[in-house]
């Protein structure tokens, strides 16, 4: 597991002991839908609520043999590592623009066990994710967001469409 911490609250001179850091995990990948909750978390932000954007880039594990005839663990690992950086830079931009909190974090496994397992691991408060276009899809997909939403735990999952204001499951 690779983790590496952004940017610092520049002291926001809140001293309100009643109001509680908001804890957001945002997985991301290649695909442009992954960023929606930036715009997200950049709203929130903007109306006051103290965040902590945890994003997650996930490696998934190749036991395929035509991948590993060619290539060594090591070096898909370092493939991905470097993968992920790109998304990473990319994705914290803004966020970054904006002081605000955050974390970059990298792992290996599988997507949706990596989703929910860092989100408890990391004790936050909702998991943002793209919101999916039809209603089919959100009932019958078998695809990611879908697999997280039957499997949530104890994080609220929050669903963000390209603006990143929250759509109903």
């Amino acid at each position: 597991m690779n983790l590496e911490s952004g940017s610092q609250d520049p002291s926001s001179g809140q001293n309100d002991a009643t109001r509680r850091q908001r804890r957001l995990l945002i997985p991301i990948n290649a695909k442009e839908d992954s960023r929606w909750g930036i715009s997200y978390a950049l709203e929130l932000h903007e109306k006051g609520h103290d965040l902590e954007v945890c994003l997650l880039h996930i490696g998934e594990t190749i036991t395929e043999w035509q991948v590993l005839r060619f290539r060594t663990q090591v070096e898909i690992a370092k493939f991905q590592a470097e993968r992920a950086e790109a998304f990473f830079n990319e994705a914290s931009e803004p966020i970054a623009q904006k002081n605000m909190r955050y974390r970059r974090i990298f792992k290996q496994g599988d997507v949706v066990f990596t989703i929910l397992d860092t989100a408890e691991e990391l004790a936050c408060d909702e998991i943002v994710l793209p919101a999916q276009t039809s209603g089919l899809f959100k009932v019958f997909s078998n695809g990611i967001v879908a697999s997280v939403l039957r499997r949530q735990r104890a994080a609220k999952i929050i669903l963000v469409d390209r603006h990143g204001v929250v759509s109903t499951i």
